[in-house]
């Protein structure tokens, strides 16, 4: 009889609760209508000043509703600028988007937040990312940064590596960077505590493990980059210059992809780099480990 009395009390503490949640997302309904208004200009503005005055906007709007309890349940489904992205256990969520002005040349903005979760999907934490520019590729790579420091882009998958008793993320992101190049990137990430930290040494590129990886190439050429599933690795385009003097070894506009591959695959604990694989589906991984002193991913290691 008290098994049975305290099933019934579960179960009308998850109804209120749903009725609640649904509640609190019919309340919103015209809030997340003008996030959706504000985000298409942000995306099809006609000038940069309404581009920039709509992001702040919706940045504005945005953080209001993420800060609402509740607003976890919310799919955003109707914003089509915002990217929404959650990770494979469940653990976190990242709300990301960026902002595209013309007026000299191209220029791009990134913001996001992360939403740390608990077991029950409710908020633990909701953490602001603040972009840090920066134009030196490999200073970058080599550094650990908090959410008020983070390597901003447009992230499209997030996998899991775990690893005994470690946890740690790596997120794919897309980053157009200015009117001559794009960026693509390979980022870690660790959550413990309530600290979020990108940037973990996992990447075995070369003799010091790295904490993420950059790839720029000229804006007219597209780079492939995503997790293979039936290889169970990271897939990507090898990377090389048009122009094969010296002097321009770190001018990346020249950068396109050179019809071969390179992958990482989790092994120990960590992401190893194997060059010039197979990527057939028939076929079984080939490559060796590879080092890239540079992480440029050239055709050829120094």
């Amino acid at each position: 009889m008290k098994k049975k009395l305290l099933f019934i009390a579960t179960a009308l503490l998850m109804s209120t609760s749903a009725i609640c949640q649904t509640a609190d997302t019919i309340s919103l309904k015209p809030a997340l209508a003008r996030l959706a208004i504000m985000g298409d200009s942000i995306i099809r503005g006609s000038n940069d000043t309404i581009r920039l005055e709509c992001n702040q906007s919706f940045s504005s709007l945005l953080d209001s509703i993420l800060n609402l309890k509740s607003s976890e349940y919310l799919s955003f489904h109707e914003v089509k600028a915002l990217s929404i992205l959650k990770s494979p256990d469940n653990a976190f969520v990242i709300y990301n988007w960026m902002c595209q002005t013309y007026f000299p040349y191209p220029q791009y903005k990134y913001f996001g937040y992360l939403r740390t979760l608990a077991k029950n999907g409710s908020s633990l934490k909701l953490y602001k990312l603040t972009e840090q520019t920066y134009e030196d590729n490999q200073e970058r790579e080599a550094g650990k940064f908090g959410p008020d420091n983070w390597t901003g882009c447009v992230y499209y998958k997030i996998l899991l590596s775990k690893y005994k008793n470690k946890t740690n993320y790596v997120l794919l992101g897309w980053a157009p960077h200015n009117q001559l190049s794009t960026r693509k990137i390979i980022e870690s990430l660790s959550i413990s505590n309530a600290r979020v930290q990108f940037g973990v040494p996992i990447f075995k590129t070369g003799a010091r493990p790295r904490p993420r990886l950059i790839f720029e190439y000229s804006y007219k050429a597209t780079m492939s980059l995503n997790y293979n599933n039936e290889k169970k690795m990271i897939v990507f385009d090898n990377l090389s210059s048009s122009d094969l003097r010296p002097e321009m070894k770190t001018v990346y506009s020249t950068y396109g992809p050179d019809m071969s591959y390179n992958g990482l695959k989790f092994e120990k604990g960590f992401w190893v780099l194997y060059k010039d694989i197979d990527i057939r589906l028939d076929k079984d991984v080939k490559g060796k480990e590879g080092e890239i002193k540079k992480l440029r991913i050239t055709k050829q290691a120094d």
